[in-house]
Parts: C-alpha cells; sequence; structure tokens
C-alpha cells in the first residue's frame, strides 16, 4: 500500500489507481460526483488555472498524471 498528500495536506492511501481516485473523490465532499465527474473536474481546474493537461480516459492514467504533476507525492509505502 502506497500512502500519497496532496498540497493541500490530504492524505489518501490505497494499492491502486481506483482506490486512490474513490478517496480523492470523498475528500472533496461533493455529494452525487461520479468518478468520471471528479476526473473532468480536477482536470478541468489544472487545465485553467496551471495550463497543465490530466488524462482522464481511466483512472491509472489520472492518478499518474497527478503524480506526474506533483498533486500526488509519495509519503510512506508498505509492502504487504
Amino acid at each position: 500500500m502506497t500512502t500519497y498528500i496532496t498540497p493541500a495536506g490530504i492524505r489518501v492511501s490505497g494499492d491502486s489507481a481506483v482506490e486512490l481516485l474513490e478517496q480523492l473523490e470523498q475528500a472533496r465532499l461533493i455529494p452525487d460526483e461520479s468518478g468520471p465527474e471528479f476526473m473532468e473536474r480536477v482536470a478541468h481546474y489544472f487545465q485553467v488555472e496551471d495550463n497543465i493537461s490530466i488524462d482522464t480516459s481511466n483512472p491509472e492514467n489520472f492518478i499518474a498524471d497527478l503524480i506526474q504533476n506533483d498533486y500526488l507525492s509519495v509519503i510512506d509505502v508498505i509492502d504487504g
């Protein structure tokens, strides 16, 4: 399991991109927003604010782009 932190201090942990995505969605506290809607909203924010493109085609690519663009940073890795 890997634990990540966002620049805002939100911590998420998981073994898969889907688990990380679900935790990020829950941390944002927007009820009734689906995974694809959440990814699109976050990608739009990064495009407008930082001119960064985030891939929303699937959770794996989305999380990989967040990591590559320093929105998620590894803080702990536990091999299980």
